[in-house]
């Protein structure tokens, strides 16, 4: 029997043939291991699976990392393109908290192809020009890639290497003794990320449709986005349950004039002036035509360090402080000073409310809590107490946290418009072509 048949015997023996990608992943993988091709000290990344169905489709092979001396454990974000497929952003970050150098110029990269046998190769895709960028004091960081034409579906090596370290891991000497593979993750502290720029699993934001990148609205579409419709989904729950506790308000008003003991029965308190005239108008997502919730507070007081705007009609892309911070006053001092503003007292004024019955008396201080037979109006007076203090609870948290939330989002972005870094110097990427 030839070489070439025992090959194919063997392969066919260990399901290594063409009608096994699956088990085949399963060998690469574990030769992968073994060789430290990919999982060194401080890559954290994750072998991909040998097949032409997974080179179409997976962009991202390993969504964490961590840097190889420092020990400094990161996320990778994902991989995001243009329309046309010949930029990609690799994004990722550390924890806020993380030691790392908020300058561009501290990083450089490498750029290596692999191929199906988990082999080093030559990267297929000409003219890739590469920047990096630090989105401020965010702990985001992300390798820019442009080339000539739309990337092949090629899965690359991309190691970031820092070059300022500022963090020490004690622990680093013993470890080093024991990397497997590249031995620049022993001389330097780098990690490695897995990508295929190529594959239909990338994700296309505008930033990198853009002429020239922006930071800002890159860390925008990838970050502040998200968690913005998170914040706007929060807001609309908020605003439905104000309603609601605003609908048992009008409820239980009503009942004061029907319950009656012996004929006495309660008159309307005076309602507590944080919350007097307030109104919920507009639909629900689920009650509007075009499934757009349209819902807003109609209110003409705001709860110490609280907010009143629309933000349904702006994002946090443009920006909300611009038209909330008074002339001449930075946001800064804006924010601080709405922090000082105390706490809201809207739960207090419900407690001091005077409940007053139709002969004069007072149902809190002329009766006694336990006095059965003025349980219906005292089961009136709570219920009425009750949705007042859920209200006024739900105005505050809408007014001074989620609206508050949003703002704080703007402030992000601000940091990264005003304190990123680049490093666009021909020599910070090494592609191995």
């Amino acid at each position: 029997m030839g070489i070439k048949d025992k090959a194919l015997a063997f392969g066919k023996r260990f399901k290594l043939d063409s009608h096994h990608a699956i088990e085949r992943f399963g060998v690469f993988f574990g030769i992968f291991a073994v060789m430290g091709l990919v999982v060194v000290a401080g890559s954290g990344a994750a072998a991909f699976k040998a097949g032409s169905d997974a080179v179409s489709h997976t962009a991202l092979y390993n969504t964490e990392f961590t840097s190889s001396k420092t020990q400094l454990k990161g996320t990778v974000d994902g991989v995001y393109t243009n329309h046309t497929g010949n930029r990609a952003l690799v994004m990722m970050h550390f924890p806020a908290s993380a030691a790392i150098s908020y300058n561009a110029a501290d990083y450089q990269a490498f750029l290596l192809g692999t191929n199906d046998q988990l082999q080093t190769e030559k990267v297929s895709t000409s003219g890739i020009r590469g920047t990096f960028h630090v989105f401020g004091s965010t702990g985001y960081v992300g390798v820019l890639l442009d080339a000539d034409r739309p990337f092949d579906r090629q899965v690359l090596n991309l190691t970031v290497r820092a070059n300022a370290e500022l963090t020490y891991d004690e622990r680093q000497q013993s470890r080093d003794d024991q990397v497997v593979g590249d031995s620049s993750f022993k001389k330097y502290d780098q990690w490695r990320v897995i990508i295929n720029p190529g594959a239909s699993g990338t994700t296309d934001i505008p930033a990198l449709d853009a002429a020239s990148f922006d930071p800002a609205r890159a860390y925008y579409d990838v970050v502040l986005k998200t968690q913005e419709q998170q914040t706007r989904d929060k807001l609309d729950q908020k605003l439905l349950a104000m309603r609601t506790s605003l609908k048992q308000v009008e409820s239980y008003t009503s009942d004061l004039a029907t319950t009656k003991v012996d004929g006495l029965f309660l008159r309307p308190p005076a309602v507590p002036t944080s919350i007097a005239g307030d109104q919920v108008a507009g639909a629900s997502a689920a009650e509007a035509k075009d499934g757009k919730a349209t819902l807003e507070l109609k209110t003409g007081h705001v709860v110490p360090g609280g907010f009143d705007f629309n933000w349904r009609a702006g994002n946090v892309y443009d920006g909300y402080l611009d038209t909330l911070v008074p002339a001449g006053k930075g946001y800064v001092q804006f924010l601080a000073d709405k922090r000082a503003e105390g706490s809201d007292s809207t739960s207090q004024q419900v407690s001091d409310m005077k409940w007053v019955l139709s002969d004069g008396t007072d149902l809190k201080k002329d009766y006694r809590s336990s006095d059965v037979t003025m349980r219906p109006l005292t089961n009136v007076m709570n219920n009425l107490s009750q949705a007042y203090q859920d209200y006024g609870k739900a105005k505050s948290e809408y007014q001074s946290g989620l609206l508050l939330e949003l703002l704080g989002l703007d402030v992000k972005l601000r940091d990264v418009q005003s304190n990123s870094t680049a490093n666009s110097a021909g020599d910070f990427l090494t592609v191995y072509h």
